[in-house]
């Protein structure tokens, strides 16, 4: 049996994070990750000499220490980007995240008045109503902006992705949307846009950018490419990284962890343990037991997304990162387009372009249960009525399934998140990670995470946690 200070369960860029930062400092890690490659969610997959990210895996961060470190890691080099993005709405493409005055203008001539009426109303009003009233992203986004134009540019997309009426979605995920001095900067530039009349075009060809449309980082062939430097660096200094096993059982009494590779067992204790997977297969591992805490388990979702991508005999469709699709009759929530990213990602000539669906797996009727070829044909069939490509130009499509890929927030969440991490995080455990602190975050929020709580132990404090203390960025 080998012994280590650490062993982290899965290998995505939070645990990464963590056993760089650790193993830089002596200490022996082991990290046990299922799948054939590390990076969690931060995956490229290869198909037919396309590299395919899970949609779009950017990295982007105002921690400059941060960002220096990532951009010094040995072998990965990183092309700065600004973001450009669209939204499909009213059979226009709008810039994303919106220009007021733009939306306005395509809108039907009675609404575009009366919700720029609502706007002007809305931001008088506001300033007599307390935000700390505010539950449901709902409730943040009629503050910020009023009804008329929840309706129409809340309600639609917000419901879409997570299947349910925005009221229903916790406040936490709208706080994570609007931070405070980003808002102010918005909406100050949405004033002086209307009375200056300063439009643009609904053209794909537009090369204009959105008003928040920052510089992001991306590697040449996938954001795979992250996670593998983060792995290198921390095997350099002698971390053992185990990928394509099975965790079978956690014994915390024992501090020793289980795990299966093809036919055989292998036993590793630990002075720590770092989970990073859902909190619900970890409770399963290990051998304590709550009722109370079965039943808030039972109450955390995490949501399923499935990929659609399609694979094109042409250039570029578009010069954008990112397209929106609201309307309930688009099967699809968002395209990506990788050759907008990076040249590296798609053969000469060709693009590819990743379509994501929101579902839950666990629902009889999810769209998760149809069939590959009819959900491809599905997306061909709508991204062709929408203007964005044509049938005649694919040569193949590819569907990709990723579980519980978004922690939910329902309006009950926290209470229920609280008693279960109060509960995992016992004796030697730490929680981290997006999936194992069920924290709807970013890639660069995740390493952060990592390298906080590295830190923690490293400095010596009692509090092995930071469940408290992260920053939560919504990646949507």
């Amino acid at each position: 049996m080998r012994s280590f200070d650490f062993v982290i369960l899965g290998g995505g860029v939070s645990g990464l994070g963590f056993a760089k930062r650790m193993t830089e400092q002596g200490h022996s890690v082991l990290v046990l990750e299922k799948e054939a490659v590390v990076g969690g969610l931060s995956r490229t997959l290869v198909y037919n000499g396309f590299y395919l990210d899970f949609c779009a895996h950017r990295f982007h961060t105002n921690n400059r220490e941060l960002l220096n470190e990532v951009l010094a890691l040995p072998g990965l080099k990183m092309t700065r980007h600004a973001k450009k993005s669209r939204i499909y709405m009213f059979g226009k493409y709008l810039k994303y995240p919106f220009e007021l005055q733009n939306l306005l203008r395509a809108m039907p001539l009675n609404d575009s008045l009366m919700a720029g009426l609502s706007f002007a109303w809305n931001l008088i009003a506001k300033r007599f109503r307390r935000a700390t009233t505010l539950e449901s992203y709902k409730d943040w986004f009629v503050h910020l902006y009023g009804r008329r134009l929840y309706r129409i540019m809340c309600r639609p997309y917000t419901s879409k992705i997570w299947h349910t009426d925005p009221a229903n979605i916790s406040a936490d995920w709208a706080e994570q949307r609007f931070q405070g001095e980003n808002l102010k900067r918005l909406l100050k530039r949405i004033v002086k846009k209307l009375l200056t009349l300063d439009f643009s075009t609904y053209n794909l060809d537009d090369d204009s950018l959105a008003p928040d449309g920052g510089p992001f980082y991306y590697p040449r062939r996938g954001i795979q490419e992250l996670p593998d430097a983060l792995a290198k660096c921390a095997m350099e200094n002698g971390a053992v990284i185990e990928t394509g096993v099975t965790v079978t059982d956690v014994s915390l009494g024992e501090q020793t962890v289980t795990y299966a590779r093809s036919e055989s067992q292998e036993l590793a204790s630990f002075g720590h343990l770092i989970s990073t997977i859902p909190l619900g297969a970890f409770y399963a591992l290990q051998e304590r037991r709550s009722p109370e805490v079965e039943q808030a388990l039972a109450g955390l979702r995490y949501m399923d997304i499935i990929f659609v991508y399609v694979f094109l005999e042409r250039a570029p469709l578009s010069n954008d990162h990112w397209l929106y699709f609201p309307d309930s009759d688009i099967v699809f929530n968002r395209a990506v387009e990788f050759a907008n990213w990076s040249p590296d990602m798609c053969p000469p000539g060709k693009t590819s372009v990743c379509f994501d669906i929101t579902a839950f797996a666990d629902d009889r009727d999810s769209l998760w249960h149809a069939g590959d070829e009819a959900l491809a044909a599905q997306v061909l069939q709508d991204a062709e009525r929408v203007g964005y490509l044509q049938r005649s130009d694919v040569c193949d499509t590819y569907v990709f399934r990723v579980r519980q890929a978004y922690p939910y927030y329902d309006l009950a969440y926290k209470e229920k998140l609280d008693t279960v991490v109060q509960f995992l995080e016992h004796g030697p455990v730490s929680l981290l990670g997006r999936t194992g602190m069920f924290q709807y975050n970013n890639s660069d929020n995740s390493i952060e995470m990592g390298f906080l709580l590295a830190d923690r132990f490293l400095s010596g404090e009692k509090r092995r946690s930071i469940y408290q203390a992260t920053v939560k960025a919504v990646s949507y």
